[in-house]
């Protein structure tokens, strides 16, 4: 009889139960919840911020070229140190034109893809990517004609001059002629979790090293990157099959012991290396 009582109890409770706990569940995502989410995300949202900080990017002659973004387009400003002169390195709608005509489809300046330019002996060069084809063009949109893609070494960079690359070997730098594939380090002294322009931050990482050439493509600006007391991070890959697990340091906030630097600038013909006399940042 207590059994039956203690049922009855339970079902009569149910009906009651049932109101709050749909009260409770989250409303139903909407397409147009999507929608206003993603015209938030940064590719909608970066062309209404301006006046951000220069990224200079140098040429092999010792000038340096930068975007800055203009309301709804933007400018690609070149500067020469020397002659202390600024002005326009394209015209962004002629070469917008001109490069719609070669790639067979429509492009409009403010939404030009991203550039490469580079110096040569006749002028400047723009490099353009659309989808898998590579195109060239002169800063005057008078002609874009179609390129061969070249795959990026992400594992080295590349001097102002194009002569020599900088890549990272057994926690040291090294430098690689372009010309004749000849390889030399830069530093010796490098060891694990304690390595030279070693590319990781923890959230993100990489084989590149992390680097500023000089103009003259004659010195490194880089870092010596202590991570030996910091903590690991684990990662289990559960793809189909065996797992594989991925291990790298990586401070976590409350760690007493982070990542620091120290900053060096290292001359490529001489391989010597000055430390600034500054603590580790």
């Amino acid at each position: 009889m207590r059994l039956r009582s203690i049922v009855v109890m339970v079902a009569m409770a149910m009906p009651l139960a049932s109101p709050g706990v749909a009260q409770d569940r989250p409303a139903r995502l909407t397409e147009e919840d999507y929608a206003r989410a993603e015209r938030a995300l940064a590719a909608t949202t970066q062309a209404l911020v301006t006046g951000q900080p220069v990224r200079p990017t140098w040429l092999a002659d010792g000038r340096f070229w930068y975007r800055a973004q203009r309301g709804a387009g933007a400018e690609y400003l070149i500067v020469d140190p020397i002659r202390k002169t600024r002005g326009a390195a394209f015209d962004p709608s002629k070469v917008a034109q001109a490069l719609s005509r070669a790639a067979d489809t429509t492009i409009a300046a403010p939404t030009l893809p991203a550039v490469e330019i580079s110096a040569t002996t006749t002028g400047l060069q723009l490099g353009f990517e659309i989808g898998n084809r590579r195109f060239r063009c002169d800063p005057a949109g008078v002609r874009c004609e179609p390129a061969p893609r070249v795959r990026p070494d992400r594992a080295s960079v590349a001097s102002p001059d194009g002569k020599q690359a900088a890549f990272i070997r057994n926690h040291n730098l090294w430098v690689r002629d372009l010309a004749t594939g000849h390889e030399r380090p830069l530093t010796t002294d490098g060891r694990e979790d304690y390595g030279y322009a070693t590319n990781n931050a923890g959230w993100v990482r990489g084989p590149n090293p992390v680097l500023v050439w000089s103009p003259d493509s004659k010195k490194i600006a880089t870092f010596q990157h202590d991570a030996r007391k910091a903590g690991m991070m684990y990662l289990v890959n559960t793809a189909v099959g065996h797992p594989t697990l991925e291990a790298w340091k990586y401070p976590l906030p409350g760690d007493s012991a982070i990542f620091t630097i120290e900053r060096v600038v290292i001359g490529v013909p001489t391989s010597q290396t000055v430390r600034f006399q500054m603590p580790a940042d």
